[in-house]
């Protein structure tokens, strides 16, 4: 069984959900705010397998400043040593469902996103 990590990555605070191989359904973790020396801790916690990071490209679909950004997260993620996807995030944050909880619902949607496509 595989354990998943939806990330919906933000420089103020960075929602997280968790999901597995066995049930598919991305359900939210939680909001943090500290940065990428606390994701790795939740991902050794978590014993994650493989990560889903949203990834915020422009409406247009092109690489913009919000999507560098988020490349320069990942290249964090590297010393994990777990796989990194990334996932089009574009309309996740409007969709997601939890006012309070926001950015753990997106990364909820984004890791559902990733799971149906799989």
């Amino acid at each position: 069984m595989k354990t998943y990590l939806g990330i919906d990555y933000g420089k103020s605070k960075i929602g997280l959900a968790k999901a597995t191989s066995e049930v598919k359904i991305a359900t939210p973790l939680r909001v943090i705010r500290g940065g990428i020396i606390e994701v790795k801790k939740i991902i050794q916690e978590e014993e994650v397998d493989e990560i889903v990071v949203g990834y915020p490209l422009n409406l247009s679909g092109k690489i913009g400043a919000q999507a560098k950004e988020v490349d320069v997260f990942i290249k964090q993620l590297e010393s994990v040593e777990k796989k990194v996807y990334k996932q089009d995030e574009r309309f996740s944050t409007r969709s997601a469902v939890s006012e309070s909880d926001d950015d753990a619902s997106s990364a909820a949607l984004i890791l559902q996103t990733y799971l149906d496509s799989i």
